[in-house]
């Protein structure tokens, strides 16, 4: 049998701590969303869960504590003497407050041991009887009145009583039931215990007329109070705790005016079931889940409420983004002849790297004439020596701007730009989509620009890195699609066949012992060389017209713009991300 106790309160324990985890997941994703005025008080609720968790798994082999909460002159004391089998154990009376301290009642003042620890000695009273058999497995809680004179003295300490109890025993008084007050007070601890842990008392019936109590009252009061708290309590209860003391002590102007009495179906309650040895474990249990469950369902119903407007939110953030990204990415448009030329600079030089044979020399040549540019004809022109040093000039000039044409195709041409139009188109918009946060309850400050996603150098970061790996993807697919074996086969051949011909000639006449005048070798020269320059013409024909500046431009841009379209850069947002977190639990 110990084993078994052992046991079950093992599994107990470990399954309290997956409760945990899961308040603690909770909390977390809370803390993540600290622009969210509602987070900061519901993780605060997750923390005071957490806590009466722990003292929850503390008190797993310590007796089941039910307590009784109610207003002045609901008769919680009396009720709490009736069911303990004492006139006198709790203080009632005219005189508000008649407890001014938490009062236990156990069969062992030790039992009580962890509440006098909790609440401290001056704010619990505790009294035992070793003969109250009934309630060997109970500890029974009487607590101060929830509207006396001194309540800010008292709801702290009620406070603490609720978070070490098992049960709720909510009392209230059958000459005014609905008192709103006094339901509103008890509705944020009432969710704390699942139906079987909360029970509704309405005490003094004995005070109203049967038919009026039965047809009435009773039937308005059950409607009321689970409308109220949106929860099933165990039960519902019409009592008259007066009647069950020993000595009622009844004025005899205020005689009991029926024998209308659930207190046996109360008592019956708390002895056959809660005093069940082992069903506090069972109760704690249903409490710690029913903890979980109303927490979740707490985030859950204030995330609710601003769905329409994190919809909108999200809808404006999507849609500012997207044409930020858009017009940012036609910046890198940029100076278009700069821009093409880079490009064409750095098609060559694919080419350059790729291209066997004469041609493939005369295209690195090409390669390198392009990037120092026209100036070069003028260095190597002859004549005027002032021409001359101009040309040189040029060179160096048309160089620099050829090494700038380059440097911009590698970052794109507009990459500096990018940023500002990006930052410009959110800040038009930003603050609209800052109001339909705040009416979604989030903080005032997201009014502040800096807030708005991608806002920073980053995004221009990003938009180059785009752009470059645009460009080297279509640079490189151009370089392999105009260098294949068989097209360089087609353009090397022609230069080939007259250079071996040529040599073909030579290399016969010397062996017969032959001498060929210089002409022939001047004729051959500029033979190979005017089939050279065809062929290289030819290629460079082919290249404009499958790979021209213009299109490889229009290329690499199409490639960027579909990945900025692609691309999901508000995920890095932190607003972006606190607004689906939201989102999210209302779904969770």
């Amino acid at each position: 049998m110990m084993m078994d106790a052992q046991t079950t309160r093992l599994r107990a324990m470990a399954e309290v701590e997956t409760v945990k985890s899961d308040i603690r997941a909770l909390a977390q994703s809370l803390a993540g969303i600290p622009l969210w005025r509602p987070a900061a008080g519901l993780q605060k609720t997750c923390d005071e869960a957490l806590l009466m968790l722990d003292r929850l798994a503390e008190r797993f082999d310590r007796k089941l504590v039910v307590t009784l909460v109610g207003p002045c002159g609901s008769g919680k004391s009396t009720l709490l003497n009736a069911l303990a089998g004492g006139d006198a154990l709790s203080p009632a009376g005219h005189r508000r407050p008649t407890t001014r301290r938490v009062l236990a009642f156990c069969r062992q003042t030790a039992d009580a041991g962890q509440l006098v620890d909790r609440l401290g000695p001056e704010n619990i009273l505790v009294r035992t009887s070793a003969s109250a058999e009934a309630l060997e497995n109970i500890i029974l809680i009487d607590t101060p009145d929830t509207d006396s004179t001194h309540q800010d003295r008292h709801i702290p300490v009620i406070h603490q009583a609720i978070t070490l109890s098992d049960v709720l025993v909510c009392v209230f008084d059958g000459e005014n039931p609905r008192r709103r007050d006094h339901t509103d007070f008890l509705a944020p601890y009432v969710r704390l215990f699942s139906g079987e842990s909360l029970v509704v008392v309405v005490n003094k019936c004995d005070r109203l007329a049967e038919s009026e109590l039965t047809d009435t009252i009773l039937p308005e009061f059950d409607r009321y109070i689970r409308d109220a708290w949106s929860t099933e309590p165990a039960a519902v209860l019409c009592v008259s705790a007066r009647s069950q003391l020993d000595d009622p002590a009844w004025d005899p102007a205020t005689l009991p005016k029926h024998g209308r009495d659930q207190f046996d179906q109360l008592r019956q309650l708390i002895v056959d079931t809660f005093n069940r040895s082992g069903y506090s474990v069972d109760r704690r249990l249903e409490n710690a889940r029913n903890l979980s469950t109303y927490l979740e369902e707490s985030v859950r119903s204030e995330a609710r409420k601003e769905k329409a407007h994190l919809d909108a939110a999200s809808r404006q953030m999507a849609a500012s983004e997207a044409d930020a990204m858009r017009q940012a990415a036609d910046a890198f448009r940029g100076n278009g002849a700069s821009l093409a030329h880079g490009i064409n600079v750095r098609l060559y030089q694919q080419l350059a790297q790729r291209w066997l044979g004469p041609v493939g020399w005369l295209v690195a040549v090409w390669a390198r004439i392009l990037v120092f540019g026209t100036g070069l004809a003028s260095l190597l022109r002859f004549g005027n020596p002032v021409r001359q040093m101009a040309g040189a000039v040029s060179a160096i000039r048309h160089y620099a701007g050829s090494k700038k044409s380059t440097d911009a195709a590698d970052r794109g041409a507009g990459a500096g730009v990018a940023l500002n139009r990006y930052d410009k188109s959110i800040a038009s918009r930003w603050p609209d989509i800052a109001e339909t946060l705040i009416a979604a309850r989030f903080s005032p400050t997201v009014r502040e620009v800096r807030r708005a996603p991608g806002h920073g150098e980053e995004i221009g970061q990003h938009l180059a890195q785009v752009w470059n790996e645009a460009l080297e993807d279509e640079l490189s697919r151009s370089g392999r699609r105009l260098s294949g074996g068989l097209l360089q086969l087609v353009f090397n051949l022609p230069v080939l066949g007259v250079l071996g011909y040529a040599g073909w000639l030579t290399a016969v006449n010397f062996f017969s012992g032959t001498i060929l005048s210089g002409d022939f070798f001047l004729h051959a020269f500029w033979t190979i060389a005017l089939v050279l320059l065809l062929s290289f013409f030819l290629l460079q024909g082919v290249i404009r017209l499958a790979a021209g500046k213009e299109r490889l431009v229009e290329r690499v841009f199409a490639q960027v713009r579909e990945a900025v379209d692609d691309q999901d850069s508000l995920s890095e947002s932190p607003v972006w991300k606190q607004v689906k977190t939201i989102q999210g639990l209302t779904d969770s």
